[in-house]
């Protein structure tokens, strides 16, 4: 599950439990370098191209999840 891979990443490296689907990235202390590391891990998690704008066009996990869902898809049709 993509968003639960996703809280999983983001608990780990912002250091707190928990993190909500809904929590915004810069509330909980994010910040750009923390977005490349955490955007490094991600893309190693699933295996795709995230670029790190994507994080901060979509500040919450419910609302990046399924953009990270679309490219894993579009990496399936490609592969096909």
């Amino acid at each position: 599950d993509v968003q639960r891979t996703l809280v999983e990443i983001w608990e780990e490296y912002l250091g707190m439990e928990p993190v909500g689907v809904e929590d915004d990235f810069l509330e909980l202390g994010g910040h750009s370098l923390l977005a490349s590391q955490i955007v490094m891990r991600m893309r190693k998690a699933f295996g795709v191209d995230i670029p790190v704008s994507m994080l901060f066009d979509r500040f919450c996990i419910a609302d990046l999840a399924p953009d990270i869902e679309e490219l894993l898809l579009d990496e399936l049709e490609t592969k096909a």
